[in-house]
């Protein structure tokens, strides 16, 4: 059953109320206090109601908005999902951006995470539509009219990456560049690849 995280908890007990000023003012600064601020109030969380089911007897989702918030911050750091996690549970500036320092318990896991993807996944098997994408782009419209960015200009790099890429791993894209580059040598000269 999906349910929607748009209010969010403040506790008494939340350890923010408790931080020494001048600690709170250098979070409000950082990172997290822009993500917290920017970005994460404006994910569209009912795009992904198509994820769940209509059954209302059943378990409520875990927050659309702190997944995506997490895969999204993932992606910023490069980091696996395993220190996604751990970032998440030990890293007061990951609460602090999702808004989950007054939670007793961090309401993700890495299978909460897994479970997402494949639903993500088959969605757009389905389908054809790319969840993610849609709400990536629509947060970037955000970005760029807050940074006032000229997105006019697109680099010519990032139009030749092929689409397909993103079902590949890490080391599927490093074989099949690698692939492609001796069948280009082989072409050019045969000699040069035995």
């Amino acid at each position: 059953m999906f349910c929607s995280n748009k209010n969010q908890p403040i506790s008494l007990f939340d350890p923010i109320h408790s931080m020494p000023k001048y600690l709170k003012k250098i979070l409000d600064k950082s990172w997290a206090g822009t993500f917290r601020d920017k970005i994460f109030p404006y994910i569209n969380e009912e795009r992904f109601e198509v994820l769940y089911s209509d059954n209302h007897a059943s378990r409520p989702n875990s927050p659309v908005n702190i997944i995506l918030g997490l895969l999204i911050l993932k992606e910023l750091f490069q980091l696996t999902d395993e220190e996604l996690i751990g970032s998440l549970h030990f890293d007061q500036r990951f609460q602090y951006a999702l808004w989950t320092t007054g939670y007793e318990k961090q309401p993700v896991s890495i299978n909460t995470l897994t479970n997402f993807r494949e639903r993500l996944e088959e969605y757009c098997k389905n389908t054809d539509i790319d969840l993610v994408q849609e709400e990536v782009e629509e947060l970037s419209e955000r970005i760029t009219k807050y940074l006032k960015i000229n997105n006019k200009n697109i680099r010519m790099d990032s139009c030749m990456v092929s689409s397909s890429c993103k079902r590949l791993s890490r080391l599927e894209l490093v074989y099949s560049v690698n692939a492609r580059f001796v069948k280009v040598l082989d072409k050019l000269n045969k000699e040069i690849i035995p």
